[in-house]
């Protein structure tokens, strides 16, 4: 293969992990709906820690736990403004304020 064809490659998956993110940001976008339905709170400190941790463990490289629990924790913290802005269009309320900093997971 030449560094071009590797290049498309990448581009593919590009696109795929775009379309699967904005898939999961529409998941996250219901459950915050349904969070603010039932009055639970936005943020799940022990559900995002047992993720990281969970997808960390299961972790076969070339990527290390430290920037698994990185770039998870980046998707978190965009997940989490996604369910901001469904409980801000619910009850004008400004999002910001529901937005916890994500717990970064320490790698041991």
């Amino acid at each position: 293969m030449t560094i071009a064809d590797w290049r498309t490659e990448i581009d593919k998956l590009d696109n795929e992990l775009l379309r699967l993110l904005n898939q999961r940001a529409r998941i996250a976008s219901r459950i915050g709906k349904a969070k603010t339905e039932t009055n639970l709170p936005l943020a799940d400190n022990d559900r995002e820690q047992a993720l990281v941790a969970r997808l960390c463990h299961i972790n076969a490289g070339p990527l290390d736990d430290a920037a698994v629990a990185a770039i998870f924790q980046e998707i978190i913290s965009q997940t989490r403004r996604v369910e901001a802005r469904v409980f801000q269009r619910r009850y004008r309320y400004k999002a910001s304020r529901l937005l916890p900093k994500v717990h970064r997971v320490r790698n041991t």
